[in-house]
This record gives structure tokens, C-alpha cells and sequence, in this order.
């Protein structure tokens, strides 16, 4: 038969402090965690935390910056329209009808893209105007990309982020 090990005996007098202690250390631990929490959400309120902007009131009431911030959302607000399938010809001409609504305040360029490779870029399209046919080389039958891009109204370069809309490319008679 094996003899095993005896371990010393512990009053239980002595294991009661040692649970105290060890549930007061617990507490404490716990209470500098969420005073450490707190802290820190404290000090990244005050910084702004991540993703926003700050900027100042003036005095105004929250009714009145909201009605600011949604006149922003209506000034930067892009409307766009093109067909769902483009139609293409013999000769590679292909129909895509963008349009850049006449209500848009922002001139707009689009391109079309193919198994990952720009195949077309258009020049500008003023505010209520429309390319509907493009000369595309290359493009195939099957689905393909127009990325519509806004653009800045003095320098025409890209403002905000453009919009992808997957299209089917058939072709036609003709």
C-alpha cells in the first residue's frame, strides 16, 4: 500500500483569515480596475475619443446644431442613376446611362471596372448631364463595375468616397 502525502494541518481559524484576506485583496484589485476604468473613459471623453470631431456649439442648442449637420448631409448628398444592365455592341461602344442628376451639387466622373482592371474613365458630368454610351476596349460579357466618383466643384478632384454598383454587361444585336 502507498502512503500518501499528508499535508499539515491548518486551523480553521487560519484558513478563515486567509479567505478574508484573500477576498479583501480581491476587492481591492477590483475596485482599481473600475477606478481605472472610469479614468480612462474620463480622460477619452474629454479627448474626443476615437472616429470624432470636435468642434464648438456657439451658444447654440442642440436643435439648432442638428439642423446645422443636416443641412451638411443635404449639401453633400449625390444622387446616382445608371442602367443596371449595360448593352454592348459590336463595335464596343458600351450604354450605361450615368447621369448626374441636375439636383446634385457636385460634378461627377465614373469608371468602369472588370475582373479588377479600370477599363474606362469618363471625363466630368456637370450637374444634369449624361454619358450614356462609353467606348470601353476589352470588356466582356458578364458582370463588371461603374464606380461613380464626386468630385470638388473648383478642382474636380475626388471628394468623399466614390459608390460601386455592380452592372451586367450583355451584348446586343447590331
Amino acid at each position: 500500500m502507498m502512503r500518501g502525502w499528508k499535508l499539515p494541518a491548518i486551523s480553521r481559524e487560519r484558513a478563515r483569515a486567509a479567505s478574508k484576506r484573500a477576498l479583501r485583496v480581491g476587492a481591492v484589485l477590483v475596485a482599481l480596475i473600475c477606478f481605472g476604468c472610469l479614468a480612462w473613459q474620463i480622460a477619452g471623453l474629454s479627448a474626443g475619443g476615437a472616429g470624432t470631431t470636435i468642434t464648438e456649439a456657439d451658444g447654440r442648442s442642440r436643435e439648432e446644431v442638428q439642423a446645422e449637420l443636416d443641412r451638411l448631409v443635404q449639401e453633400n448628398m449625390m444622387t446616382v442613376s445608371l442602367a443596371p444592365t449595360a448593352q454592348l455592341d459590336d463595335e464596343g461602344n458600351l450604354r450605361v446611362n450615368v447621369v448626374n442628376d441636375e439636383e446634385n451639387g457636385f460634378p461627377q466622373r465614373f469608371r468602369v471596372i472588370q475582373n479588377d482592371r479600370q477599363l474606362y474613365r469618363s471625363s466630368v458630368i456637370e450637374p444634369g448631364k449624361c454619358i450614356e454610351f462609353c467606348r470601353v476596349e476589352d470588356i466582356e460579357v458578364g458582370d463588371a463595375y461603374v464606380e461613380i466618383q464626386a468630385l470638388d466643384r473648383d478642382t474636380n478632384m475626388p471628394h468623399g468616397n466614390p459608390t460601386r454598383v455592380k452592372v451586367s454587361v450583355v451584348k446586343t444585336d447590331g
